[in-house]
């Protein structure tokens, strides 16, 4: 038997709701081969409530958290800790990581197992991404074409041993490459210093064949502020791992690849007018509102960069990206 220690970060915003949701998600996780160690760890900036009085009636594990120290990733780093030895390695066998409202589907983790078995130099697998409030309004539907799209991509880079990047983290990671080493807390995006980290030493993400569900955002101001942030970590990545990139010990196709997945979104514009050929694969694909979907993704390529030249500001400017509230639907 496996063991393995699923973190569940919770941020002051996340309503009741959602998180009964994520609890009855979690529950149907297959556990064959697994031993299933649930821990949310809950942002109470204002004292304990409702959300850990919950999880308590329920009997699932949680952690509370006085501040909000480090956003996500310090939540992921005090998550951990419960689960430290005192040699500073993690008495689990995987870790897995989750955000409130991932819907992973009931094989997730043994296919994520699996996967990293399947090859010496994975460390961290997951699957494609789906959104599944996609009928909260238009910005939902684009993201939800974005992610058909990013999932083209994860299977193209697979098949050619590219940049993978799942995003938050959202995967099941080997235990071993978190044996003492933590997420960066002052990181913009700590998802792709982690990711960029294990690259450079030789080890890789792989892509298991599951998905798992998460929300978009609902508001154009949301997408806007989520990808500034996502870019400002870009620009960062870029900065401090330009050089290690350049000389770690990896396929030349994956510093490519990684360079490109970098740069690209800054330039995205230049798809514009490639973008509607995209949209026989999402008819191909089975998506509905085919024609919105096509169109959203032309104004999506030229709003990234837009968001790309807001974080160019900001990092000229010394300005740190702020990470704003997203608001949830109810699935």
């Amino acid at each position: 038997m496996k063991d393995v220690a699923i973190l569940i970060p919770v941020a002051p915003f996340e309503p009741l709701s959602i998180i009964k949701k994520s609890v009855l998600s979690v529950s149907h996780l297959e556990k064959t081969g697994v031993v299933l160690n649930i821990l949310y760890i809950v942002d109470c900036p204002d004292g304990p409530d409702e959300r850990t009085r919950y999880l308590r009636d329920k009997d699932v594990g949680y952690l509370e958290r006085s501040d909000t120290r480090g956003r996500r990733g310090g939540a992921i780093n005090d998550g951990m800790e419960r689960f430290q030895k005192p040699d500073g390695t993690l008495d689990t066998d995987f870790v897995a990581l989750f955000d409130v409202d991932s819907r992973p589907d009931c094989d997730f983790i043994v296919k994520c197992i699996e996967a990293i078995e399947n090859d010496a130099n994975a460390v961290m697998a997951s699957g494609p991404r789906y959104i599944t409030n996609q009928e909260e309004g238009w910005v939902a539907k684009i993201i939800a074409a974005e992610y058909s799209f990013f999932e083209d991509v994860y299977h193209l880079y697979e098949k050619f041993d590219g940049f993978e990047q799942f995003n938050g983290l959202i995967g099941v990671i080997d235990a071993r490459a978190l044996d003492d080493t933590r997420l960066n807390e002052d990181a913009h995006c700590e998802d792709l210093e982690f990711t960029q980290r294990m690259y450079i030493a030789g080890k890789k993400p792989v892509l298991a064949e599951t998905k798992v569900g998460e929300q978009g955002p609902t508001s154009l101001k949301e997408l806007y502020n989520q990808r500034v942030r996502w870019l400002s970590g870009a620009l960062e990545g870029l900065e401090e791992n330009m050089a290690e990139f350049s000389l770690a010990p990896i396929p030349l196709n994956r510093k490519v690849a990684w360079f490109t997945s970098i740069t690209l979104p800054f330039m995205a514009f230049l798809l514009a007018p490639i973008v509607p050929v995209y949209g026989f694969r999402l008819w191909s694909k089975g998506h509905d509102h085919v024609l919105l979907k096509t169109m959203g993704l032309v104004f999506h390529v030229w709003l990234i960069s837009f968001c790309g030249a807001h974080a160019l500001l900001n990092r000229a400017m010394k300005t740190r990206t702020a990470w704003t509230d997203t608001s949830r639907s109810d699935v």
